[in-house]
């Protein structure tokens, strides 16, 4: 397809500095209620599309972008994207419900899914002196390999691939406004 004169990150790059996800899920949510849904939700999408695609859904969950999981469902479902919607609500299901939104809890529930207690952690912890190094050894039980290998084709192929869905739907918001 011809590259658009118009693309989703002109909504997405303000959204960088507008929504705090590194002060917690009170922040988040205060500074997530300042700015226009749409824009929050194609920020959500891309900042998961980002980091699957940079370190796998673990470094997702893991890092601060996991606080956007939930809106990156609905950023996938708004573009037009249900599979990658989909992808992201398997990958987040071993997390639990409600889906904790504080990093902590997060990495608790990552350890907890994969069947480890504390005591393995720091075993983890110790042999490799990383703590993420111990997390990524921790949750190889998790099925975020074979998801994550779905997860990339379908972001190049459904609704033909995610730039050009997120545009679209940028430029649909652009023409109403």
């Amino acid at each position: 397809m011809s590259q658009p004169s118009y693309s989703y990150w002109v909504l997405v790059e303000p959204m960088f500095t507008a929504i705090d996800i590194y002060n917690g899920p009170e922040t988040f949510a205060s500074t997530v209620a300042e700015v226009p849904r749409s824009s929050m939700l194609l920020y959500a999408a891309h900042m998961c599309l980002a980091e699957v695609h940079n370190g796998g859904f673990l470094q997702f969950f893991w890092n601060n972008t996991g606080v956007l999981a939930p809106e990156a469902v609905e950023g996938f479902t708004v573009v037009g994207m249900p599979k990658m919607a989909a992808l992201v609500t398997e990958a987040a299901r071993p997390l639990g419900s409600p889906y904790p939104r504080d990093r902590e809890e997060r990495w608790d529930a990552l350890v907890s899914a994969s069947g480890h207690t504390v005591e393995d952690m720091e075993r983890f912890v110790k042999k490799s002196d990383n703590l993420y190094i111990a997390f990524v050894e921790a949750t190889k039980t998790l099925p975020f390999n074979e998801l994550e290998k779905q997860f990339w084709e379908t972001a190049e192929s459904e609704n033909d691939g995610f730039q050009e869905a997120a545009t679209r739907y940028a430029q649909s918001l652009n023409s109403v406004q």
